[in-house]
């Protein structure tokens, strides 16, 4: 071990008999830049591992920062199981410059080698092998496994039946990423707070990004032992009843605006109920029936008011006016048609008259239609256009005949004149009697739709009432279910209460634990850790309660290490393994940054092998001693881009 470098507090730790190590520690990081290509073999050990990036203060010299420590760490939580190992855009970057690349890992697992490969581009080649060799994920005849059977084991051995107790929020599937994400933080978190786990930024895909602060401390508890079934059950009816209040009181305000439009507009129908202007009471309810009743017996005995009935008798001698109308208008169309058919055929048989008759129709001795000459002259003296005699006798017939046929129909004519014009007094009668039926039907209409609508005005008021008499019975109703919910939910709190007290002495350990460790780090202070109904909240006594930005790094860091003891002296379910990325010195000082080193070494001394491991990224010097093996797991700088962890500027 280094020697000390400060006078250390009594710090004790009584490891838990019968372990061999830790549950869950890297044994080997592996990154290939294609199969058979190793890029990076990076040995680890249990107990403290650092991942150094040398700040140097000489200004032609190259920064520590962006040489690839928190991809190192990314890509060993991705090892175990987390969904990314980058954010979009590195992401793409490496698998462009790696497009065959892949990363692996030694795991060991309740002291057994399981082996786990997963390339960069191609999420469907996941390796995962129980024992082997990491190279046996490059032979062409192993099946690609996915990783969710090393999720499966890290989830049964480390969690157990503590996997059920998770919020739903995250669900008993997700445990083992939760649990990770909480011994993995991200370098994006700051250690600014002990339950902020995942950024956002980080693109992690890990089931703890934006959840509660109630959720990440249940995983908490539920990994230190201090909670059980019964009361996740109780917190999960807590959360139904508060989902239930809440339903209902947002029911309750929605009644409350209903009832009071209700209430305005029955006082403006119906006037108000009380002169004390109380409007909700079963006496205002019946107040206000009693009033929509005797509007609807009103509406209903209106003098001359009318019915059904009426309209349709006046419908009915409307539409039989209008039919007899429609019958005399026809008579007179059928009558006209009749005169102009006739006019026609008289015209056609005076076209075909001779035209001595038509100019001359009494003469006797008629003009021949042949030859244009008197007849009685063609008789006796012939023509030159025929050589034979007009028939004068057969030519006479068909003249009279014509004559007697527009006789005839001369004097039809006139019949169906006389009788259109003695129809049309008939007709004026019927239009007449048709706009009287329409008139008064309208009339009768009229009188029905205001008394209909008088009624349906009272039907609507008595509707009303009703309504708001069962709005106002149902907001009664909800007051009620709101009182027993909460007299249900101060029944559950009780009852959280009293399983909070059943942990509390897992609690105080915890706390006990943590003031140990804050006094490993700042001498000649002390520290309490409290979960309870608001939370958990690290106290660190300076002078005072003490709370700044720096004071919150090193809280976090503490509070990690406390539980990272505790579960070496009990079984818990944690891994026993711990990951810290950059913890800046420029927030824990440079002193208490140096026994940080010295803490963790310290812990290793309490048992043969490492009950722990505990890996820490730094751009700060580690004190001499640390910087050399076997604490010194990887040394790597910002520039050139080979001394990079992918050995490439990305």
């Amino acid at each position: 071990m280094p020697p000390e470098l400060f006078e250390r507090a009594n710090f004790t730790l009584k490891p838990e008999p019968g372990r061999t190590g830790p549950k869950l520690w890297i044994r080997r990081l592996v990154i290939w830049r294609e199969p058979g290509d190793v890029l990076r073999d990076i040995p680890l050990r249990p107990g403290l591992n650092i991942i150094w990036s040398p700040d140097s203060q000489d200004e032609d010299s190259p920064i520590g920062h962006e040489s690839g420590k928190t991809t190192f760490c990314r890509l060993l939580r991705f090892c175990l199981g987390e969904e990314t190992f980058a954010p979009p855009v590195l992401r793409q970057r490496i698998a462009d410059v790696f497009p065959q690349g892949h990363v692996g890992a030694e795991i060991i697992l309740d002291g057994n080698l399981w082996i786990v490969v997963r390339p960069f581009v191609n999420r469907r080649q996941d390796f995962v092998q129980e024992g082997g060799c990491l190279e046996d994920a490059f032979q062409e005849d192993k099946k690609r496994t996915g990783i969710y059977p090393l999720i499966d084991a890290l989830t049964k051995s480390i969690l157990g039946s503590s996997a059920a107790l998770m919020p739903s929020s995250i669900g008993a599937n997700a445990a083992w990423r939760a649990l990770l994400a909480w011994v993995t933080r991200d370098q994006e978190c700051r250690f600014g707070h002990a339950l902020a786990w995942r950024s956002s930024d980080s693109d992690s895909r890990s089931p703890v990004v934006k959840k509660s602060a109630e959720d990440l401390l249940l995983v908490v508890r539920a990994a230190i032992g201090a909670l059980n079934a019964d009361e996740m059950d109780a917190l999960q009816e807590e959360e139904k009843l508060q989902s239930t209040i809440s339903e209902l009181k947002s029911s309750q305000n929605h009644l409350v605006w209903e009832i009071r439009r209700s209430r305005n507009s029955l006082e403006a129908a119906l006037g108000q109920a009380g002169s004390d202007g109380t409007t909700e009471t079963p006496l205002a309810v019946e107040y206000w029936k009693t009033a929509a009743d005797e509007r609807m017996a009103n509406a209903l005995n209106i003098p001359n008011r009318a019915r059904v009935g009426d309209v349709q008798d006046a419908r009915r001698s409307r539409d039989i006016a209008k039919e007899e109308l429609d019958r005399l208008k026809a008579e007179a169309n059928d009558l006209k048609s009749k005169i102009e058919a006739k006019d026609q055929s008289a015209t056609f048989i005076r076209s075909e008259l001779p035209t001595a008759y038509a100019k001359k129709i009494r003469e006797e001795n008629p003009v021949c239609p042949v030859c244009k000459v008197l007849i009685d002259k063609v008789m006796a003296e012939g023509c030159g256009i025929t050589k034979e005699t007009c028939d004068l006798h057969a030519l006479r017939a068909d003249i009279e005949r014509k004559k007697a046929q527009l006789f005839d129909t001369e004097r039809e004519i006139t019949s169906l004149r006389e009788k259109l014009k003695r129809l049309q007094p008939t007709i004026s009668g019927a239009e007449s009697a048709y706009a009287n039926a329409n008139r008064e039907l309208e009339a009768i209409e009229r009188a029905y739709d205001t008394s209909s609508k008088s009624v349906h005005s009272a039907q609507q008021l008595k509707a009303d009432v009703a309504r708001f008499s069962a709005r106002v019975t149902e907001r009664e109703d909800t007051q009620s279910q709101i009182q027993t919910a909460e007299q249900s939910h101060d029944e559950i709190k009780k009852k959280l209460a009293g399983f909070r007290q059943t942990s509390s002495e897992r609690i105080r350990q915890l706390s006990e634990k943590f003031d140990a460790v804050l006094r490993e780090l700042v001498p000649d202070v002390s520290g309490t850790a409290k979960i309870d109904g608001n939370g958990l909240k690290l106290n660190v006594e300076m002078g005072g309660d003490r709370s700044t930005a720096a004071l919150d790094s090193l809280k976090v860091v503490v509070f990690d290490l406390a539980v990272l003891s505790m579960s070496m002296e009990q079984t818990l379910f944690l891994p026993g393994m711990l990951v810290h990325d950059s913890p800046r010195e420029a927030d824990l000082s440079a002193t208490v940054y140096a026994r940080l080193f010295t803490f963790a070494s310290r812990l290793e001394g309490f048992t043969t092998e490492p009950y722990f491991q505990y890996i820490m990224t730094t751009t700060t010097s580690p004190p001499q001693d640390f910087q050399q093996k076997p604490w010194l797991a990887l040394s790597i700088k910002g520039a050139p881009g080979k001394e990079r962890l992918l050995g490439v500027d990305l």
